[in-house]
């Protein structure tokens, strides 16, 4: 039988997920959900941007990570359940203002997490066919993202399991490319520190961002953590640490040994370029196929947290009953997990239709991600004792609600999913049960 054949078990009660990810798997998804494009391509961007001040502007945001991780955890480990960043609003703010964030929720994650799946697809054809189509290269992405589905079926533990063998290989792989190039750097490159001044800092703070994006992703697997008080705690100090050390050595390797005349490049010649740097010989298919299965370990951490989300909006009413029955074999909601492939079709088939890249959905959908972020950094105001944690929070609110408008159009996208979320609340509370209906927008 295979994982989408079973029933629901016959328990009493909402359907609920087992606790089964330990602290290990918890790093892995944890990894996988933040480290994709952003070592891999981000350090180059970055690189051409600001030169050496770039190292500046990496530096700032692994120290911003830490206490943005540690906010999302405390905030999990306090509200452990499938919804995430929903749950955080519903318990600060009510049980409207809750649904209003679930729905935007799923609808950013379902136009946004695509971008994954179809980059990691663009890359593994292009380790063969480098001079593949645009509309080819969407295919191959769509069946990545279908690859990743078909393994969430089978559960976390799978799932993690397969994350985390398949993501020390390609840790290990990037540790040596970093210790083979770094000996033949050229160190005078780190002067003058800024080259193109200091105002360049901003725009490259913004460019690095996105390299962080993801720790918010660990949210809504609470559920499934064993013992959470301590794994969130732990598995965040070791995550935070692996990627930043990975972070921070990349850009610096960037920054004394990649040539020149790759920085910057919108495509993966630069880390291409840094293997022959590091080897001595052309590497071009080896570098599409790490990037394009880096990208798919991030693909599949997103399934499994998106899934997540769908599960907990239909057990809540909020989607269709049958989406939150799990599976006998191993209790999974394959059906919430079946149920990603039609929302993640609508922006496939849209790119396909106009013959348009992933960079699309990056470009629209990059905003509402910082929304999010805000809605939830805005409830722990309300639910974080106080104390460091909430001072940081403060921090967090400032620094996030500035970096808005320099998003641009991105930013009246994400306004107007959020009115679109408002009316769909409006239309799906006409048909939830009335016990269900209690909060308000305070």
């Amino acid at each position: 039988m295979t994982p989408v054949e079973g029933a629901t078990a016959a328990t009493p009660g909402p359907p609920r997920l087992v606790r089964q990810l330990g602290t290990s798997g918890l790093v892995a998804h944890y990894v996988t959900s933040v480290m994709g494009a952003g070592v891999l391509l981000i350090p180059a961007l970055a690189w051409a941007e600001a030169g050496p001040l770039s190292l500046v502007a990496w530096g700032v945001l692994i120290l911003y990570s830490y206490p943005f991780a540690l906010v999302f955890a405390k905030m999990s480990v306090r509200h452990p359940t499938s919804k995430g960043v929903a749950q955080f609003v519903e318990a600060a703010f009510g049980a409207r203002a809750g649904r209003i964030a679930a729905v935007f929720l799923l609808l950013t994650l379902l136009a946004g997490n695509p971008v994954l799946g179809l980059a990691a697809g663009r890359y593994l054809l292009a380790a063969v066919d480098p001079a593949a189509s645009n509309r080819a290269s969407l295919l191959a992405g769509a069946a990545v993202i279908v690859f990743c589905v078909a393994l969430n079926l089978w559960g976390i533990r799978v799932s993690t399991r397969a994350q985390m063998v398949v993501l020390g290989s390609v840790v290990l792989l990037l540790a040596v490319v970093i210790c083979l190039a770094l000996p033949q750097g050229d160190y005078g490159r780190l002067t003058p520190f800024a080259p193109h001044g200091w105002g360049s800092l901003g725009s490259t703070l913004l460019i690095c961002f996105f390299g962080f994006i993801g720790w918010e992703n660990a949210a809504p697997v609470a559920e499934e953590v064993k013992d959470p008080e301590r794994s969130f705690p732990q598995g965040i100090l070791y995550a935070v640490t692996c990627v930043g050390l990975l972070y921070f050595a990349m850009a610096f390797t960037v920054s004394v040994a990649l040539p020149e005349a790759s920085a910057g490049q919108s495509d993966l010649t630069a880390f291409v370029r840094l293997l022959q740097v590091a080897t001595g010989t052309g590497l071009e298919s080896t570098g599409y196929l790490v990037a394009g299965v880096l990208l798919l370990l991030t693909t599949n951490a997103w399934c499994l947290g998106t899934s997540r989300v769908v599960f907990a909006l239909a057990r809540d009413g909020l989607l269709p009953a049958r989406l939150s029955r799990l599976s006998r074999h191993g209790r999974v909601p394959a059906r919430a997990v079946l149920a990603l492939l039609p929302g993640y079709a609508v922006p496939v088939l849209l790119l396909l239709a106009t013959d348009s890249s992933e960079t699309t959905l990056i470009k629209a959908s990059s905003a509402t991600y910082l929304l999010i972020f805000l809605m939830a950094f805005l409830a722990a105001t309300r639910l974080l004792p106080r104390g460091g944690a909430a001072r940081l929070n403060l921090l967090l609110i400032a620094a996030t609600a500035a970096m808005l408008p320099f998003f641009g159009v991105s930013v009246v996208v994400a306004f107007a999913m959020l009115l679109l979320s408002v009316i769909a609340e409006r239309l799906l509370r006409k048909h939830l049960p009335p016990s269900t209906d209690t909060g308000v927008l305070t």
